[in-house]
């Protein structure tokens, strides 16, 4: 459906607030005939439904097709140019910076530049745990920029004076609803730092059966061989084949303190969202001279 611009834009916000992934797809030129202007826009879901139109027709249906592609593959925003002929009744996408090919058939028909902007969940830390460990783990990962939902089932703990830079604090009961209400999404990396042993596997277990892109759980090496092995009888497959499980979690830096602890574990977390490298980036001597020379 066509839609004005005013309410197009309140889509786009009502989709971004509930964290919803999509493609913008807005023409930005055209030549010759083409069925709209530059600033016609478009929002394309992951199922292929729309809002908005930039023209119908052909065109309109090989946007559609790229933008869910580009959803489902990944990969960066762009613009994509597209060649239609003279009667609109195909459209050809053409490659940056080449002339219309001979053969198409188009020299005379419009051509349409889209610029496809994806939008999706922005990563956001679910935080299952509000002790002193947690309280810091918040802290840290508001200054790296990272979203954070703090969860317990404690209401001495689960206060929001103790988590200033948390996005949100919630009071739950963990026993009874693990994931304490939350959907958490492929962008979402759950850290497990609950009070027992008990709500840590029963969170684990909820979160490994999410589509969430990290999954870590503290503890020493014993209890966690524990809860997975528990979990390994009740999902009759061994957790550990899961390359989301960190467990336990955190990169080994040779923490003792709460602090210390909370760095190793949002420096796993960065090194994954950021597709780094585990590794010094000082020069070696000999680099050392090169560049002093």
């Amino acid at each position: 459906m066509n839609l004005t611009d005013a309410a197009l834009f309140q889509e786009v916000a009502r989709r971004t607030a509930a964290r919803e992934p999509f493609v913008l797809c807005t023409v930005t030129a055209t030549a010759r005939s083409a069925p709209r202007d530059a600033g016609a826009k478009m929002i394309v879901a992951p199922d292929g439904s729309i809002a908005g139109s930039v023209g119908g027709g052909p065109l309109e249906a090989i946007v559609i097709q790229e933008a869910v592609q580009l959803l489902r593959e990944g990969g960066p925003s762009g613009e994509r140019r597209y060649a239609l002929t003279t009667a609109g009744d195909a459209a050809e996408p053409l490659r940056p910076g080449v002339p219309i090919p001979d053969e198409l058939g188009m020299k005379c028909g419009g051509e349409v530049t889209v610029f496809l902007d994806a939008v999706r969940p922005a990563p956001r830390m679910l935080l299952y745990g509000a002790g002193h460990v947690g309280e810091r783990v918040a802290s840290v990962a508001a200054e790296i920029g990272l979203s954070t939902t703090v969860l317990d089932d404690r209401e001495k703990f689960a206060a929001r004076d103790r988590f200033p830079k948390a996005q949100e604090v919630r009071c739950v009961d963990l026993a009874k609803e693990p994931l304490g209400g939350l959907v958490p999404d492929p962008a979402d990396f759950i850290v497990i730092l609950t009070r027992c042993h008990a709500l840590d596997e029963a969170v684990l277990e909820a979160a490994l059966q999410s589509r969430a892109r990290y999954v870590g759980l503290i503890g020493s090496r014993r209890k966690i061989a524990l809860i997975l092995r528990n979990l390994a009888r009740r999902l009759g497959r061994d957790p550990r084949d899961d390359p989301r499980l960190h467990a336990p979690i955190g990169l080994r830096l040779g923490d003792k303190t709460p602090g210390e602890i909370a760095i190793s574990i949002l420096a796993e977390i960065v090194l994954i969202k950021s597709g780094g490298e585990l590794a010094h980036a000082r020069l070696q001597p000999r680099e050392a001279l090169r560049v002093r020379a």
